[in-house]
């Protein structure tokens, strides 16, 4: 491996220092990225909650909406049914 002229220049000293230097942004870029990582989960999650939710609610109108229909039909029945008595 040929390494750039420079970096054969170097004392042990600075070279440690490089090193430590380039591992500190690896590792701050590897806690980005699992930053990055929990917070993309946390948003799946919440829109996951919030489609749960929605569905919920929809169920609930539907349910709503089928039991109204219902008494207003059986009303109607009692109506029809007081016609003929």
């Amino acid at each position: 491996m040929n390494e750039p002229e420079f970096v054969k220049n170097l004392s042990k000293n600075d070279q440690l220092r490089l090193d430590e230097e380039l591992a500190f942004r690896l590792q701050a870029e590897e806690e980005e990225e699992e930053r990055l990582s929990r917070d993309k989960a946390q948003q799946i999650e919440e829109a996951n909650t919030a489609w749960d939710d929605i569905q919920a609610k929809v169920e609930a109108d539907y349910q709503l909406a089928q039991r109204l229909y219902d008494e207003e039909q059986e009303q109607y029945i009692d109506e029809e049914k007081a016609k003929f008595f």
